[in-house]
């Protein structure tokens, strides 16, 4: 029974990290964008430097996974990753 529980911590965490990962990348390019607009050199030289270092911790999922029912739930991870990000940013530009 405690092997069961350690493998379904084990693909919880991974979808939580896909999901953290997803969240982080939004936000951060925003301000890319952001800094790009407003003709930032250091704010675009900052976030050239740190975005595939945000990517690493789900890459290593994307690529390990074999079955599409996998990578599936792996883009939905993402996109709600991706739309709670995008949701974050909307509050914290009209606050």
């Amino acid at each position: 029974m405690s092997r069961i529980l350690q493998r379904i911590n084990k693909t919880v965490m991974k979808y939580v990290i896909i999901f953290i990962s997803a969240l982080i990348i939004e936000i951060v390019s925003t301000f890319y964008i952001r800094s790009v607009a407003n003709a930032n050199i250091y704010g675009m030289l900052f976030f050239a430097f740190v975005a595939p270092f945000i990517g690493l911790p789900f890459a290593g999922y994307m690529v390990e996974s074999k079955l599409w029912s996998e990578r599936i739930k792996m883009a939905f991870s993402l996109a709600i990753g991706y739309v709670s990000g995008v949701l974050i940013v909307i509050n914290l530009i009209n606050k």
